[in-house]
């Protein structure tokens, strides 16, 4: 059985208040980089071999950070949900220019932006994705991908409504850790923030059914 840890970024510079989808490519915040970079010497302990992240840019760069000269592939796929017309604007504006659209998605989250992708197409992007580089990799399996397709593809796993997904914690640079039996994942974790690191059950198979 291998591991996939599927990370969420680092913060993200002036990205406070916005909703960031994937044609919002901001960078990450620098002193955030400095804490995935903290990171590097424990997922080298763990066997890290294989670095893969999203294409944009807060991913690339967290995952750079933490590989420590390790190669990082861009998996086009792994990008974060497409917003649609609200991609890159404030609640705020959002809001009050589709107030019905924004209380109906408040009140049901499977519901996709106006024009943008709902939660079950990002779910099965996400899995297809993150199966494909199971496939092709060995040893422990680090990927960097976002907070929206990361709870889409939990959801999908646990069985949970995509309505919930927002009741799944997804800090900057948390942990969730995956087993792939060769043809499907299970769920050992989730969510795990940084300074919890240490104890990700990453190579503890009697933790593996480990759930929020």
């Amino acid at each position: 059985m291998s591991t996939l840890l599927l990370l969420r970024h680092a913060p993200v510079a002036g990205g406070t208040g916005r909703c960031l989808g994937c044609r919002t490519d901001l960078p990450a915040d620098p002193a955030g980089l400095v804490a995935a970079g903290a990171l590097r010497e424990l997922t080298a302990a763990w066997g890290v071999q294989t670095v893969y992240s999203s294409p944009m840019l807060r991913c690339m760069q967290t995952a750079s950070a933490i590989s420590g000269g390790r190669r990082v592939a861009p998996v086009p796929d792994l990008r974060e949900q497409d917003c649609g017309a609200w991609d890159g604007l404030d609640f705020a504006a959002i809001r009050a220019r589709w107030p019905e659209h924004y209380a109906r998605r408040g009140e049901d989250l499977s519901l996709p932006p106006p024009g943008g992708e709902a939660p079950a197409q990002l779910a099965r992007r996400g899995l297809d994705a993150l199966a494909g580089l199971m496939q092709r990799s060995e040893g422990p399996v680090l990927t960097v991908a976002h907070a929206g397709l990361n709870r889409a593809v939990l959801c999908a796993l646990l069985g949970l409504p995509f309505a919930s997904m927002y009741t799944l914690p997804q800090p900057y640079l948390c942990a969730n850790v995956l087993r792939w039996d060769g043809e499907s994942f299970a769920v050992a974790a989730v969510g795990c923030p940084t300074e919890d690191w240490r104890s990700v059950p990453l190579l503890s198979p009697e933790k593996e059914e480990l759930t929020p």
